[in-house]
């Protein structure tokens, strides 16, 4: 039976094209935050019930719709990003389909409330269903409010997809993180079943939020990048090798503020980091990458989440060079975590309430002073009644709380703050805190950049070690190499050491066509295929590259003369099969199956409970010196730890 071709009507394609947007609650909220921050929001509160299939509501403070323009911002297509084609290749903002409130409202009961700062009353709109039910004026704040209920109420068929409401609640957690740390701008609230579960600052402080998100630890093991070129611009922090995770979710990526998921940057991520942390472990990255929007195409994924190069391999190769230079310049020694509780002296205990009486008593005192002020950004408040038995791996600095002016800024007189000065550096734990803002002029206009927050986030430049420097002390089981300094003990793995000065040998010979070759007293002959013979003819000087002098051997052999000194003879007739396998990729040593190198430097290096001398230990030490990353062995695991000498002094009670 022949079948009519049939026009649909649009109820139908727009639940269609509802599939291609809003695939479960996460979805909605996603589309939903990015129209907020595209309407120039400052504040953004996201409410859920039941893991967004009950209610999701998303409520900023943006500049809102006109009330003439609220019913058609639903209608399919509708949007204010673009106007024509062309737009698109000049796109900063995040949405311009103009598909997603159209399919959100086919798919839900939804509502929105808005209200522009020219209107003097605002505009609610109810539609059920994709059926408008209610146009009406009403009383609101500047922005807009969508609420959405019971999605996908009238497509029963999709709604029994949906996972749990935990699963699904995990879900947009993920993605509010996400926001969070590309947005730090943006205040964000994020209520759970009416449990706040996020609330950021909004001051500009990238750090600050990961800390609030992520916690001390891995703010205390960031790497700052600030790097610019014609091609690409990077900003943000990377991980050392002391934090690293088993899945990709902790690696943030943004490129021109939009959230995505680039298969060609986290392949990037994973190339720079080869090497510095463990095979099958995933960096922890927050990165905001900017290249000009016409060498990008944004328009290749229906939620936006992906996007297209004009200079891939030029942005790739870049990007992973930053990243690499940025971690090997930058001091990997691996740290001992030593848990340990510790109780702040009560001198220091009462500095602190020293500082918070006196600051609001002098905020007090010049409150309603219009004269010579200025405005400070908020910062959080320190809970004296809990500072006692702080643990040292979960405490975590709030912030002191100000008096608010009626625009909820934070007043201060100049005066009062040099007045507090002196009580602010009197604590260990907020020393320096307003040091750099009070030595710089400020006049009446000027808004303090510095918040409490940045002096704990403060990182110093760290520079490459001389192992040459550290004290010998003896070795441990055989296997360990015992070193000092003044301040600190360090272990370093004798075979983890040797093994990587054994591998960076062979790269760097490699890179300068300078490998050591070993004649063999009996040549290997391999039988090879007519078709394998025939691109061994074509690329026989390659083989030379990699320390293999080759002959053509009959019609289906050839005769392996000499080896690199690296090399065992076994080992050598796996690693050419491995070159003939790849010789249409390989453009340089990375490229090639790394873990053939590592597993016979791993076999060449000096084994653990081999017992070695000062003398050989300080050659090892020479030769670290010399390596381009002489703290992770190849697998990526530490070649050497450090153990603080305040660490020792607690675990002996010298210190408490």
């Amino acid at each position: 039976m022949i079948k009519k071709i049939n026009i649909l009507d649009e109820n139908t394609i727009n639940k269609i094209s509802a599939g291609e947007v809003v695939e479960r609650p996460s979805s909605i909220i996603k589309e939903l935050v990015e129209n907020s921050i595209d309407a120039g929001a400052k504040k953004i509160i996201i409410e859920i019930t039941d893991g967004g299939k009950s209610l999701i509501k998303v409520t900023d403070n943006g500049h809102g719709i006109l009330s003439s323009e609220v019913e058609k911002s639903i209608l399919r297509h509708a949007t204010s990003k673009i106007k024509e084609i062309d737009d698109l290749y000049n796109l900063y903002s995040l949405g311009f389909r103009g598909e997603a409130l159209s399919s959100i409202c086919s798919i839900s009961k939804f509502e929105m409330i808005t209200k522009t700062k020219e209107e003097l009353v605002g505009t609610r709109l109810l539609v059920n269903g994709g059926k408008k039910e209610l146009k009406e004026p009403i009383g609101t704040n500047n922005g807009t409010s969508i609420i959405i209920r019971d999605i996908f109420f009238n497509t029963p068929a999709r709604a029994k997809f949906l996972k749990s409401n935990q699963a699904e609640s995990i879900n947009i957690t993920e993605l509010i993180n996400r926001f969070c740390i590309l947005n730090p701008s943006i205040n964000f609230k994020y209520i759970n079943n009416k449990k706040q579960i996020i609330n950021t600052p909004g001051n500009n402080n990238l750090l600050s939020v990961i800390r609030t998100i992520h916690g001390r630890e891995i703010c205390e093991n960031l790497i700052s990048i600030n790097y610019e070129s014609e091609v690409i611009k990077i900003n943000g922090f990377i991980g050392n090798n002391n934090i690293y995770r088993s899945n990709r979710n902790n690696q943030y990526i943004s490129i021109n503020n939009r959230m995505v998921k680039s298969r060609l940057l986290l392949e990037g991520i994973s190339d720079a980091y080869k090497g510095i942390i463990p095979i099958n472990k995933h960096a922890i990255c927050f990165l905001e990458i900017s290249v000009n929007p016409s060498k990008i195409d944004v328009n290749i994924h229906p939620t936006k989440l992906e996007v297209k190069f004009e200079e891939d391999k030029k942005v790739y190769f870049e990007f992973v060079d930053v990243i690499r230079k940025s971690l090997l310049n930058t001091n990997l020694i691996g740290k001992a975590k030593l848990k340990s509780n510790f109780n702040i002296e009560l001198k220091e205990k009462n500095d602190l309430l020293n500082i918070e009486n006196n600051l609001k008593k002098e905020i007090k005192h010049f409150k309603g002073n219009k004269e010579n002020k200025f405005i400070i950004p908020k910062y959080e408040k320190v809970n004296i009644d809990n500072i006692k038995n702080i643990d040292i791996e979960k405490e975590k600095v709030s912030e002191f709380n100000l008096f608010n002016d009626e625009n909820n800024n934070n007043i201060i007189n100049k005066d009062s703050l040099d007045n507090t000065k002196n009580y602010l550096s009197s604590s260990k734990l907020v020393k320096n805190t307003y040091d750099s803002s009070l030595n710089s002029k400020v006049d009446n206009k000027e808004l303090i950049k510095e918040t409490l927050q940045e002096s704990f986030f403060e990182k110093k430049d760290d520079k490459r070690v001389n192992f040459l420097d550290y004290n010998i002390i003896g070795t441990l089981f055989d296997t360990y190499i015992i070193l000092s300094n003044k301040e600190n003990m360090y272990l370093l793995d004798q075979h983890a050491s040797h093994e990587k000065i054994i591998y960076e040998k062979y790269i760097k010979s490699f890179t300068n066509k300078q490998i050591q070759t070993q004649i063999l007293l009996n040549p290997i002959v391999i039988q090879l295929s007519r078709l394998d013979m025939e691109r061994i003819e074509k690329n026989i000087d390659l083989f030379k590259v990699f320390g293999f002098e080759i002959d053509l051997f009959g019609k289906n052999h050839i005769m392996v003369r000499s080896v690199p000194v690296l090399f065992e003879s076994n080992e050598s007739e796996k690693f050419i099969l491995e070159i003939i396998d790849n010789l249409d990729k390989i453009d340089n040593i990375y490229e090639l199956k790394e873990s053939k190198i590592i597993s016979m430097a791993c076999k060449k290096a000096i084994k653990a409970n081999d017992s070695i001398k000062n003398m050989e230990i300080k050659k090892l030490l020479s030769d670290l010196n010399e390596c381009e990353n002489p703290f992770t062995c190849p697998h990526g695991r530490p070649i050497i730890i450090e153990i603080k000498k305040t660490d020792i002094e607690k675990m002996f009670k010298r210190i408490m």
